[in-house]
């Protein structure tokens, strides 16, 4: 590339500019011979292209992550997505609102025009006087992924939407105007045509990482579409009965269609397609290396690599990064006070986990607490939440001598590289001369800022769950004298451990039995966070040790280890409402889920028997009308051949 590419992300704000002008201009017109009048026009205007993206950092446009129980937040600072799971969207001003853009959203301009911009790209991109034939081809092959992508997000949240193939002419007539909802399956045919149409054109890798990094690539595009046609073969959108009544004017089906076993099949292929792509192109799962002069043991090497699996920016797992991130945002709004500094900086404590996701990390031997036979022997699952010492073995976790529950305690890693909590360690965040044996303990407990500066004080700057995240929080980060100091990232849009993770569900959900090339992929995610093998684990140390043996039982065993493995990434809302298709078929059932309370410990507690008590934090409601957004009321008024998602 001749321009510094990640120049144009830094000035999406004035691209933008072009956008709005568009809107208000007919097309076909003078304006439109001057914006593509030659080529670094055009590439400001690619670049208005990809700024339609949602920005998955925020609370407010991340349901993948704050819509459920995974995450939460203290009332007072709740963002829209939390408020839909609180209290339900609406058809009035419909909560982020990608059909129209806004719904509490600034930054979100509708994923229509989005769509519209994208069109009027690839109908105009041939005026274009000064450019190759190379870039030519990947700039349309960029923006029929773009297309793919928004089309995708729409279909996620209100199922069938009308297909935008092309952008309707400023003639066109009112009946024109007043389209229909394409069928479910039509908008997944479409979406995966299109990157079809763009895998084939797009490069292996940018041309200029330093400069490119965040451009659409052929891994990004194969990973996109094996993702989508996962999504595409599970309960939710595959022979799901709750929709069959579901017909538009016509009496055209828009959701259902009879279950296809071969829709597994695709999506197989297309998973193996895309990591055969991602690794040709050099993509493999991260190991985090201990830097030169920081001397610790592989233990806590194992704790800190969860985070920098995230915040390592360029790290070779991941495939798809948004570079137009806040990642100091992210990091604020997850990051305990550690020290005094970090409470002058007034961390935000938005995104807190719940008691729930701090159960379903695994046991210390890899399986399920409650599958665990040490765990059920000893009775540390059934007083999990009793009060107990924490030991010289947990002292890189948890400060020694510390009370904290059992559940804290004889837990995977990766548990404690992802959650925090009352004492337990946070290495690095600016404590001079960071090692193992000298990082801030957490101190949770209410009522006294000065000794516990990450417990409640007020009504906002805390956890509402006594949890926080330690996943989403680079280890360099720090707060002197107040003052917050971010190491900067990319927010991680997929990484190549979550397309092994889909290729071993496809490859679960097509064979009789699992065998041993479903349990290599979950096993190389497994053996990279210091566990054993899914065949060793489950042998020697659950309750159900035949369980990997059988397609029920494995299927439980990968949908546990994507929520782990990818945990607060954005996946867990879409995960949860795929799997279930109004039947419960495995442990995670978003309409069980969804419909029992968010818990946590008192955080109002000063004391450790006051704080270790179970409470309930909120109370959930979830039915059948909240698994697809609202579509806003007006636009029904004015296209009457709309029709309303179930139950709005």
């Amino acid at each position: 590339m001749k321009n510094n590419y990640l120049l144009l992300f830094v000035l999406l704000f004035i691209a933008s500019s072009c956008e709005n002008f568009l809107d208000v201009v007919p097309e076909k017109v003078g304006t439109i011979d001057y914006v593509f009048r030659d080529r670094r026009s055009a590439e400001t205007f690619l670049a208005t292209c990809y700024s339609y993206m949602p920005r998955h950092e925020y609370q407010s446009q991340s349901p993948g992550r704050f819509m459920g129980d995974e995450i939460t937040t203290y009332y007072r600072n709740r963002g829209d997505d939390v408020k839909i799971t609180l209290e339900g969207n609406n058809v009035t001003s419909p909560y982020i609102n990608y059909w129209d853009g806004g719904g509490g959203v600034s930054s979100n301009k509708g994923l229509f025009r989005g769509l519209r911009s994208c069109n009027e790209f690839l109908d105009n991109i041939d005026m274009v006087r000064d450019l190759d034939s190379y870039e030519k081809s990947r700039w349309i092959a960029e923006v029929k992924f773009l297309k793919a992508y928004y089309h995708w997000v729409l279909v996620q949240h209100y199922g069938a939407i009308p297909l935008i193939k092309e952008n309707l002419p400023i003639f066109a007539s009112p009946e024109e105007v007043k389209v229909f909802r394409d069928p479910l399956h039509e908008c997944i045919d479409y979406i995966v045509s299109l990157l079809d149409e763009a895998i084939p054109e797009l490069p292996e890798k940018v041309d200029a990482e330093v400069t490119e990094y965040g451009r659409i690539t052929k891994p990004i595009a194969a990973s996109l579409k094996a993702k989508i046609l996962v999504h595409a073969a599970s309960p939710f959108y595959n022979g799901n009965e709750s929709y069959k009544n579901f017909v538009d004017s016509r009496g055209i089906q828009l959701l259902y269609s009879p279950y296809d076993a071969a829709k597994w099949e695709r999506a197989l292929t297309a998973c193996k397609e895309a990591i055969e792509i991602c690794e040709t192109a050099g993509f493999t799962l991260y190991h985090y290396a201990i830097p030169y002069g920081l001397n610790i043991s592989d233990s806590t090497r194992l704790i800190l690599q969860p985070s920098r699996i995230v915040t390592e920016k360029m790290n070779p797992e991941i495939i798809w990064s948004q570079v137009t991130v806040d990642s100091k945002h992210v990091q604020f709004d997850c990051i305990p006070a550690i020290s005094g500094d970090f409470r002058t900086a007034r961390v935000n404590v938005e995104a807190t986990p719940t008691l729930f996701t701090a159960e379903n990390f695994y046991s210390s031997h890899g399986v399920p607490i409650e599958e665990d036979v040490e765990w059920e022997a000893k009775d540390w699952y059934a007083n999990r939440y009793q009060v107990t010492t924490s030991d010289e073995k947990h002292r890189l976790m948890i400060e020694e001598n510390f009370q904290t529950p059992r559940l804290h305690l004889n837990r995977e890693l990766r548990f404690y590289g992802s959650v925090s909590f009352d004492g337990a360690r946070w290495f690095g965040g600016g404590i001079a001369n960071p090692s193992e044996g000298n990082q801030y303990t957490v101190r949770a407990k209410a009522g006294d800022p000065t000794n516990n500066p990450a417990g409640r004080n007020g009504q906002q700057y805390y956890s509402p769950t006594g949890y926080f995240i330690r996943k989403l929080v680079s280890h360099n980060t720090v707060a002197p004298n107040g003052s917050f100091t971010e190491e900067k990232y990319f927010w991680p849009l997929m990484r190549i451990a979550d397309l092994y993770l889909l290729y071993a569900e496809a490859l679960n959900e097509t064979k009789t039995a699992p065998d041993s090339e479903v349990y290599k992929y979950l096993n190389m995610i497994r053996e990279r966070a210091g566990l054993k093998s899914i065949e060793e684990s489950w042998t020697n140390y659950s309750k159900y040790p035949d369980k990997f043996k059988t397609k029920d039982g494995m299927r439980d065993i990968i949908h546990q280890e994507r929520l782990i493995e990818l945990a607060f990434e954005g996946n867990y809302y879409y995960d949860i409402r795929r799997w279930s298709g109004g039947i419960k078929r495995d442990r995670y059932d978003i309409m069980t889920q969804l419909n029992t309370p968010i818990k946590g410990w008192n955080i109002d507690g000063m004391e450790t028997d006051d704080f270790y008590q179970i409470k309930t934090v909120y109370t959930l409601k979830f039915g059948l009308r909240d698994y697809l957004w609202p579509i806003k009321e007006s636009n029904l008024t004015q296209n009457t051949n709309l029709v309303q998602n179930p139950g709005w």
